[in-house]
């Protein structure tokens, strides 16, 4: 009796701290109740957006961030390329950021959304030299003819 009791409750405590990790991953983003089913959406695409920039950001892979560009983008990459740059230009400027800072990890921590703009934050951790530094990544999405666009990426 007393082994079935300890198995339950070492099984409740599993399940908590399980899903504690889970949304812990997505306290990024705070969710939140729309009046309608189309803001609804609305919203939950633009987070669908961020989730693959990181991908991106996460695999190195421009593959997964390019369908999100503007014609024109705004790029601050660690000052190294600083302006606005069409489709084409921002594809080549962000693969050889991944070239020259290879990815560790990246992790958003923090956003904001409004009818037309998104904000997110995060951490990405490159290696170079044998070391493991830090960039933090911007990325501001806008909302344009239903979808949610890169208007500018900063890397400090």
């Amino acid at each position: 009796m007393k082994i079935g009791l300890n198995y339950i409750i070492l099984s409740f405590l599993l399940l908590v701290c399980i899903q504690t990790d889970l949304i812990s991953q997505d306290s990024w983003w705070k969710d939140k109740k729309y009046k309608s089913e189309e803001k609804q959406t609305k919203f939950n695409n633009c987070k669908l957006a961020f989730m693959n920039i990181a991908d991106g950001l996460m695999y190195s892979n421009v593959t997964y961030i390019s369908p999100y560009f503007q014609n024109e983008i705004y790029l601050n990459l660690q000052n190294n390329e600083k302006g606005y740059y069409n489709r084409e230009q921002s594809v080549y400027i962000i693969e050889s950021f991944f070239a020259n800072y290879p990815v560790s990890s990246f992790k958003w921590k923090n956003s904001s959304r409004s009818e037309k703009y998104a904000f997110a934050m995060g951490k990405y951790k490159y290696k170079k030299g044998g070391f493991i530094s830090t960039y933090t990544i911007s990325v501001s999405l806008k909302y344009v003819n239903d979808l949610w666009l890169i208007d500018q990426i900063i890397v400090n």
